[in-house]
């Protein structure tokens, strides 16, 4: 049993891997990608590279602990890789040297959602919005976690309400949730 485990472990962390590969690559200039002769990159050149760029990455903290932009790489590439003890790690030491970086707070408390905490996921995006009160996406987050995890629909609703007055009515969200919150009021009166 303990084999099929660590055998799923190891499954997951090289499709996560490989899924950071895939979009690592489109991201590229168009200059640096292969030939359009209709083939897809090698995964296992990709996997490497991207192992590389993570070793590169945690050589320049070592060297370096206060690395800001090695920080946030590191911790933005494990969030690619939807591995989220390690992005929160990385995220952790960069928020401490940024404490009124929004956007840190933002994706930490992203990964604390999907780590399974989402007390402490709303402890980070109220930081975000206590950091700049105009990120939507830390109150669009937060309205998440109210809702879904937490069952507090008032105060997603709050998060909602003020999500929706920092977008435009032409964004394509804007409407269905603008629908969702007249339900919800509806429902809470």
């Amino acid at each position: 049993m303990k084999n099929t485990w660590v055998i799923v472990a190891v499954v997951v962390v090289i499709t996560g891997l490989a899924g950071l590969a895939f979009f690592t690559h489109l991201e590229k200039p168009q200059s640096d990608q292969p030939a359009q002769s209709g083939e897809l990159p090698d995964p296992q050149q990709m996997m490497e590279q991207v192992s590389q760029q993570v070793e590169a990455l945690k050589q320049k903290i070592e060297k370096d602990p206060e690395d800001i932009e090695a920080l946030i790489a590191l911790g933005n590439m494990y969030f690619d890789a939807n591995m989220p003890p390690q992005a929160i790690e990385y995220y952790t030491k960069a928020v401490k040297l940024q404490p009124d970086n929004s956007n840190i707070w933002t994706d930490l408390g992203t990964m604390h959602r999907h780590n399974g905490d989402p007390d402490r996921a709303v402890e980070c995006y109220q930081k975000a919005v206590k950091a700049d009160p105009k990120n939507k996406n830390a109150w669009f987050n937060l309205g998440i976690v109210y809702k879904f995890d937490k069952n507090e629909t008032k105060k997603a609703l709050e998060a909602w309400k003020k999500f929706l007055n920092l977008i435009s009515p032409d964004d394509p969200h804007y409407q269905s949730l603008k629908e969702e919150v007249a339900k919800l009021e509806a429902q809470t009166k």
